[in-house]
This record gives structure tokens, C-alpha cells and sequence, in this order.
């Protein structure tokens, strides 16, 4: 089959990365013995036409469409992306009668909706690399799609979503197809904005039961780690065949499992790479001497995803460390070298002035190079955070998430935007 992929992500807020969930679906189709062809919109001037005129030149026969971002995540100023999407879908079906398939990050959390949203009919929830395949071979053969793992399905206003299958055995999957999609676009020069960064995967998977994350719907609980040596190899690759500066690790812990670290930085350090990257790390793990090899292998940037620096929050949102830990982490990887962001996310369940506070001090006892303040917590389904939210009054039992809904205490809403718009403001490295 000839198989259009289009990642239509055009959000430029933060870091701004490479397709690399489209491009994975890319290689998985090649593999199979598809023809391929990638669009990215994020650089478009005119995404309709763009996507008309490719369908017109390489008349496909099955379309998948990329959804990353629902919405920016911004309480105080929110920027809902689905009408973009949905404009794309639209073009997609006036085009050609070739299904279109969504999938992505941002649709696995929110299927059936995302499918009612766009007029759509079929999607893919969760990796793709088998559950998609198997939908083009089923497509090709004519067959039905009863049994498709992570199908979800909407006919005649009824929608139906089959259970995921087995997590993807991600140590054997081929790296991302970087011909699909370029990553021209993505070699970004520290001091340029925004960040374009191309990006890569060791990892998938996220143990942690943060009440407000998405990661382990998204990938699974279960850590699956990528050959490390395969993983320095595509690395190189992207240094001497694509002439890159600067990759971002997307792995949510670069630093678990500790032993898989160890290897994959001694791994990098064998290829003797002047490329340089940024990874996120958790404060869960720590051990100082694994900060020390990541600098040897060429990183440059940690962000901590540590979230908050109260104590009694860090419990609330059932992370698994604490501030003492956050702590030694950021003093470690300062120690080794490193540029170290911190996040400070604040307004979710127990949420106090005091413990506003606490998280203001530790961000200036540990002044990190830059801290990112969001005040606010989208609500996703699926999150404990909902259950939560419903309890507390914030939304209604089965309420619609797919339009944005946030969480912020009632403690701390009437003061707590103005009060950090001005925490920011007297210090240079701090945003909003």
C-alpha cells in the first residue's frame, strides 16, 4: 500500500521536536513492505494545500494523521489545537476516498473524541508499530478489523475501542525513518528561538503513578530500554549523516534503569561524538557518578522533572521522591557540569500559600539556570487527578476532557497567578 503519514503538530511553545511518534510509524510500514511518504505541517505556510497536493501527487492509499497536543496546557491563556486538526481531516476526506487513520500521543488519551471531534472513523490507540501494521495489512487484504489491538472505531455514531495489545518489544524495533521525515529543520543552535530539536528514544515507559500524567496511558508502565549500542549508532548517525549539533533524549527518566544509563552513555562515549544533547531525569534516582558520564557522553542540559518543592505536595501528587532529594540531584548534576532546568508546577490538589512558598525558596536555594512555573493542572482522563477533580467539584463525573479543564485549589486560585507573574518578573530566569 502507498501510506501518507502527516504530523500535523504546529504547537512551537517550549522545545519544538521532531515527528518522531509518525516517523516511527514509518519505519514499521517500510519494514512491512509499504510505500511511505511523510508531511510534516510544522513548517507550512498553508497546511490545507499542502496536504491536497500531496495527496494528489502520491495518491495514497491509507492516510495516518498525528495527533501530539490537544491543547498548550495553559490555564491562564489556552490555545485548544483541534479545530487545526480537525481543518486537516476535513482536507484528508475531500481529497481522497483512502481511510484516514488518526493516532499519537495526544489522540491515545483521547480516542473516541478526537474520532467524534474530526468526523473521523478510525484510529489507532497507543504504539502503532504492530497494531497499525496490522490495520494497513487488514485494509490491503480487504478484511475485517474485528481483533485489532488499540483499534478505536466510530460508525454510525456508535464508537468502539479494542484493548491494547502486548507492549511493542521496543529493544527490536528499527530507529524512527529520518528520510520520511527531515530533520533539516531540527538543528537547533543554543540561543536560537524557538527550539527546534530533532529527538530520540532509549526508553519507554514510566513506572511512576503521578496523579496528573499521561506517559504511562500514552507508553505503559513497563520500562523497555532500545540496544543501547543501537541507540549510540543512531546517534552517530545523526552527527555524521545528517549534520546535527544538538539532540533531545524524549525518554521520561534518562536515568532509569540506572545499569541501562551506565551502559548507554559508555556506549556513546565509545563512538567519540561532538554532538551534544538534553535529557530529563527524575530525582528518584540518584546516583551522582551516572551525572558525570552523561556529561562524558555529550549531555549538556538535565531538566528535573521535580515539579514542586513542598514536601506535602510532592505527596499529593504521589511523586516518588522528595525535596531533599531534588536537592542532591540538582547539586550533582551541577557538580558534573551540566545546565540543570527545574519545573515548578503548581495549584494541584492540598496546594497551599505556605507550600507555594516552599517551592519558591527551594528554587532560589538551588538557583537553577532556569525554572518553568505553571500555575494550574490539566485534568485527563484516566489520571487519577480526575477522580480527584470530580470529588473536589472542579468538573462533572464523565465529563468531556477533550476541551480543556484544569485543576487549580481554591486555596491559592484568587492569588496564585499574580504572585508567580511576579516571582518571574524579578528573576531573569524564571518564565510563566
Amino acid at each position: 500500500m502507498r501510506v501518507l503519514l502527516i504530523s500535523e503538530n504546529r504547537c512551537r511553545d517550549n522545545m519544538v521536536p521532531w515527528p518522531i511518534g509518525a516517523a516511527c510509524m514509518a519505519s514499521a510500514s517500510r519494514a512491512a513492505g509499504h510505500e511511505v511518504r511523510g508531511l510534516d505541517l510544522m513548517f507550512s505556510s498553508d497546511a490545507a494545500a499542502e496536504v491536497a497536493g500531496a495527496i494528489e501527487e502520491f495518491s495514497p492509499d491509507c492516510v495516518g494523521l498525528s495527533v501530539r497536543n490537544i491543547d498548550n496546557q495553559d490555564m491562564k491563556d489556552n490555545e485548544f489545537f483541534m479545530p487545526a486538526v480537525r481543518e486537516i481531516a476535513g482536507v484528508v476526506r475531500s481529497s481522497t476516498s483512502a481511510p484516514l487513520v488518526l493516532g499519537g500521543a495526544g489522540f491515545t488519551i483521547f480516542p473516541l473524541e478526537c474520532l467524534r471531534y474530526t468526523s473521523s472513523e478510525l484510529g489507532i490507540v497507543g504504539e502503532g508499530e504492530d497494531s497499525f501494521v496490522e490495520l494497513l495489512g487488514r485494509l490491503e487484504s480487504g478484511a475485517g478489523l474485528e481483533g485489532v489491538a488499540g483499534l478505536a472505531l466510530l460508525r454510525d455514531g456508535r464508537g468502539t475501542l479494542n484493548p491494547p495489545g502486548r507492549p511493542v518489544l521496543f529493544r527490536e524495533t528499527a530507529a524512527p525513518d529520518r528520510s520520511a521525515f527531515s530533520v533539516a529543520g531540527y538543528d537547533w543552535v543554543p540561543g536560537s528561538a524557538p527550539p527546534f530539536l530533532a529527538n530520540m528514544q532509549a526508553r519507554r515507559g514510566c513506572p511512576m503513578r503521578c496523579i496528573y500524567c499521561t506517559n504511562p496511558i500514552i507508553e505503559g508502565r513497563e520500562v523497555r530500554c532500545r540496544d543501547a549500542a543501537d541507540v549510540a549508532d543512531e546517534l552517530e548517525s545523526l552527527e555524521k549523516e545528517h549534520g546535527l549539533r544538538t539532540v533531545l533524549f524524549t525518554d521520561s527518566n534518562f536515568l532509569f534503569p540506572p545499569a541501562y544509563a551506565r551502559e548507554l552513555c559508555a556506549r556513546i562515549v565509545e563512538r567519540e561524538l561532538s554532538i551534544k544533547w538534553f535529557a530529563t531525569v527524575n530525582p528518584m534516582v540518584y546516583e551522582p557518578g551516572l551525572y558525570g558520564l552523561m556529561k562524558e557522553a555529550g549531555c549538556i542540559v538535565v531538566s528535573l522533572g521535580n515539579e514542586s518543592g513542598s514536601d506535602k505536595m510532592l505527596r499529593s501528587l504521589k511523586k516518588d521522591f522528595t525535596a531533599s532529594d531534588v536537592r542532591k540531584s540538582a547539586a550533582a548534576a551541577r557538580e558534573a557540569g551540566l545546565i540543570v532546568n527545574c519545573f515548578l508546577m503548581l495549584g494541584g490538589p492540598g496546594e497551599t500559600r505556605e507550600s507555594v512558598e516552599e517551592s519558591i525558596a527551594l528554587m532560589d536555594e538551588l538557583r537553577p539556570d532556569a525554572v518553568i512555573v505553571t500555575v494550574g493542572v490539566r485534568i485527563f482522563p484516566g489520571c487519577e487527578l480526575e477522580s480527584i477533580a470530580v470529588a473536589d467539584g472542579f468538573i462533572s463525573e464523565g465529563q468531556d476532557l477533550l476541551e480543556p479543564a484544569f485543576y487549580l485549589a481554591r486555596d491559592v486560585a484568587p492569588w496564585l497567578y499574580d504572585r508567580m507573574a511576579q516571582v518571574c518578573a524579578t528573576r531573569p530566569t524564571w518564565s510563566l
